[in-house]
């Protein structure tokens, strides 16, 4: 796991949250997971030329941080519509879209991408400890990413369909 902060000037609140990472980090150290800490600038810098280095580990930061890096992903990944995000504090969590991105433009088009909220709904169920759905779903809506063509997909994604056409989609494989 990664913390991505700004202690360095931030040093009250961003050196909070860095001692708490570095706390939490130690009670995992001996159940093999690795931590380490990254400079926000570094991390965007990082994210936007080099994605694959964070594959399969876990970002932990505050969330203005979490919201930049959330949005560059979108943007080397195809978009808003695509990357799924969580919000998780003491006592909630939140799974929403990844990126913040109002879509104003396409509002009341029927061409939005659905996938973002899907895979959130993905991670959801995997927190409730429902593997069985969270897994027909994810499979499904990879399945519709990869395998559907061009007619069922939205414009974002390269096709010519709307957001019924990829639930559509995904539905079929479910």
């Amino acid at each position: 796991m990664t913390a991505i902060h700004k202690a360095n000037i931030m040093k009250l609140g961003d050196g909070m949250f860095l001692r708490e990472f570095r706390a939490a980090a130690a009670r995992w150290a001996g159940r093999g997971v690795a931590a380490e800490e990254m400079i926000v600038d570094n991390a965007c810098m990082q994210m936007s030329g080099h994605p694959e280095q964070f594959s399969g580990g876990v970002l932990v930061s505050p969330n203005l941080y979490g919201n930049l890096l959330s949005n560059i992903v979108a943007g080397i990944t195809g978009g808003p519509g695509v990357v799924p995000g969580v919000n998780v504090g003491e006592h909630v969590t939140v799974f929403e879209q990844g990126a913040r991105h109002v879509a104003a433009d396409i509002a009341g088009r029927g061409v939005a991408n659905p996938t973002a909220g899907l895979l959130s709904t993905v991670m959801l169920l995997r927190h409730l400890n429902l593997p069985a759905f969270s897994d027909r779903l994810e499979s499904a809506v990879l399945g519709a990413l990869a395998e559907a063509p061009a007619k069922a997909k939205t414009p974002d994604l390269g096709g010519t369909g709307n957001t019924a056409s990829f639930v559509k989609a995904v539905k079929e494989r479910l």
